[in-house]
């Protein structure tokens, strides 16, 4: 069944529209018409299945047959993550939308080689929204990461939720991964850092702010790889490999 995403403030009791980008693929690209039945979710685990009752290209019209609420599974997994280069920070997006992650703190280290200007930063939020949607939408996930505005790592570090705090680093007496998890946290936070690692400075930000030294293995991993390990590490840990996506109803 094909999925289409329409954000909470457009969420309407028995009828929604689609927007222009979605009634185009809809019509265009899938080759939908009226009388097709499709899912809908808004990012915060409200779905529904829905029939197209207009079809035009720039907004297509759906009417609602049922809806239901999904729960993100416990515990949540967030994730701190520092500025990498263009694509890549696109990437790890993509994938800790796909594993789940609560939420995606970006943040601006000292050693980040991308620096985003403060005019720009509106339009890169968007667009990492718009790629988590899409990841979304593809994996049946019906629950988006919150994305919250570029940050500076101390601040990222003070916002954590309480529970289980990691951050990997090149120490060589980080605690290894398997031995990090305990039953039935709160919640998990993992902080990953550039290329170059954290500087002293965060470190002991991240320190004082409850997080544990984590040690990743003999190799040294890319940022994104590095985010990717964690994560499905504590999604298979917890979730049983559920990810996100919660329990349908």
């Amino acid at each position: 069944m094909a999925r289409f995403f329409v954000p909470p403030d457009a969420w309407k009791a028995d009828a929604l529209i689609l927007s222009a980008e979605e009634s185009r693929h809809a019509v265009q690209v899938l080759r939908l018409g009226p009388g097709a039945v499709v899912e809908v979710f808004d990012g915060t685990g409200r779905v529904a299945e829905a029939v197209m009752a207009g079809a035009g290209r720039r907004a297509v019209e759906l009417r609602i047959n049922r809806a239901w609420q999904v729960a993100r599974v416990q515990p949540e997994i967030h994730l701190i993550a520092a500025l990498v280069r263009g694509e890549r920070f696109d990437w790890l997006l993509q994938k800790a939308t796909e594993l789940g992650a609560a939420s995606i703190r970006p943040v601006a280290a000292a050693r980040s080689v991308v620096k985003i200007a403060e005019k720009d930063e509106a339009k890169r939020r968007a667009k990492w929204t718009q790629v988590s949607v899409e990841a979304a939408k593809q994996c049946g996930h019906v629950v988006l990461p919150e994305i919250f505005p570029l940050a500076a790592p101390e601040d990222a570090f003070r916002a954590t939720p309480p529970g289980l705090r990691g951050i990997p680093a090149l120490f060589a007496d980080g605690r290894p991964l398997r031995d990090f998890f305990v039953p039935a946290p709160p919640a998990l936070t993992f902080a990953i850092g550039p290329e170059g690692d954290w500087t002293a400075e965060e470190m002991s930000d991240a320190l004082a702010a409850g997080f544990t030294p984590l040690h990743l293995g003999v190799h040294v991993l890319r940022s994104e790889t590095a985010a990717l390990h964690v994560l499905s590490a504590a999604t298979h840990h917890y979730h049983g490999g559920a990810g996100g996506l919660g329990e349908r109803r």
